[in-house]
């Protein structure tokens, strides 16, 4: 009789447990948060990489979804060039007869 209540009294702890880890907590109401523990207000960030000064000129409508396919077709291209992939050796055993 006392394992069943323990493993009752178990599953309902885990299970209360699992229902805390995804019930959608509500937000504060507006207005009720202490403006000191709100970050201050960043501006946009600045892309760090080719590709994304590409997507943010693309999505500010600065260039064609055209001319966003073509420069990143060159720097495919030009990466290509820079740094060729060399197909992985062959481990495979026995070694196959070429």
């Amino acid at each position: 009789m006392i394992p069943v209540v323990f493993l009752f009294v178990m599953t309902a702890v885990l299970l209360a447990a699992c229902v805390a880890a995804v019930w959608p907590w509500s937000e504060p109401v507006p207005g009720t948060e202490d403006p000191r523990e709100q970050p201050a207000a960043a501006a946009e960030p600045q892309p760090e990489s080719l590709e994304g000064v590409l997507v943010a000129q693309l999505r500010a409508g600065e260039i064609t979804r055209r001319q966003y396919l073509r420069a990143m077709a060159s720097l495919a291209a030009r990466d290509d060039e820079r740094h060729p992939l060399a197909p992985p050796p062959d481990t495979r055993w026995p070694p196959s007869e070429a």
